[in-house]
């Protein structure tokens, strides 16, 4: 349905309310709308917009169509359920090469691993001895750099990467009791806690891309109605047409710097 249409039909069905003391049947409206294919959402917003204007609309149940005014057309949000094993390495970046060349040194510094050293912390730390703790995180912490390395993403800082999976590593390092072989659970909680916040940031960046194509697209076809010289639109109008909520067609229009005239 082109818009000049839309906006008679809305006019008729606003001048056969207001003839009838601001009230309208919901069959009425219907039927003036009746084989234009409009979609529920757009309903929803033909219903708004005239109780925006006063109108009472009799004859609507609790559970009209689009009583949210969600229309199922924004794509679904996927999730990084993990990072297949065969990816490829993501390259480093020169920030994030002499990150890692100064974290590696400090590393250095921490003394190296006993034999049998481990197992015997493994055990303290059971019992809740700080020292144990801390000793097991030191020597955890290349397990950290390494997993880091092989996970790497490209609009994620490998710095982030590592502090995450630190606190991964000193809160497993807590949680020992319940591991059954001591050495995997740190690994795996480390591996877990890298693998979540790289989630979580592909989440947002597709939610972010999302919204801005979808402000692209609302952009064009609003810029387009809004050629024609001949006809001004309402924001209410507007709103109806697209299916959209009316701070989005204002969020929209002031991005573009149009005006619709009311």
């Amino acid at each position: 349905m082109e818009i000049k249409e839309f906006q008679a039909k809305l006019s008729e069905a606003l001048g056969l309310a207001v003839e009838n003391g601001k009230k309208i049947h919901a069959d009425t409206v219907e039927g003036i709308f009746a084989g234009n294919g409009l979609t529920e959402g757009q309903m929803q917003k033909v219903y708004e917009y005239l109780a925006i204007q006063g109108i009472q609309v009799d004859g609507r149940g609790p559970g009209s169509a689009a009583a949210d005014g969600q229309t199922g057309s924004e794509a679904p949000v996927t999730t990084a359920a993990g990072i297949p094993a065969d990816s490829e390495a993501v390259p480093l970046t020169q920030e994030e090469t002499e990150y890692l060349e100064e974290y590696e040194n400090t590393l250095k510094d921490i003394p190296p691993e006993k034999p049998g050293e481990r197992e015997i912390l493994f055990e303290k730390a059971l019992k809740q001895e700080e020292s144990a703790k801390k000793r097991l995180a030191e020597l955890y912490m290349t397990e950290v750099v390494k997993t880091a390395r092989e996970l790497k993403q490209e609009e994620i800082f490998i710095g982030d990467m590592i502090a995450e999976g630190n606190i991964g590593l000193l809160t497993a390092i807590e949680m020992l009791h319940e591991a059954g072989n001591y050495h995997s659970f740190l690994c795996g909680e480390i591996r877990n806690a890298m693998l979540l916040m790289v989630e979580e940031q592909t989440d947002q960046k597709q939610r972010d891309d999302i919204l801005v194509e979808k402000v692209r697209d609302l952009e064009t076809k609003i810029k387009e109605l809004l050629e024609d010289d001949d006809v001004k639109y309402s924001v209410d109008e507007l709103a109806a047409f697209l299916d959209m909520d009316v701070e989005e067609i204002q969020a929209v229009l002031r991005l573009t710097g149009e005006d619709t005239g009311g």
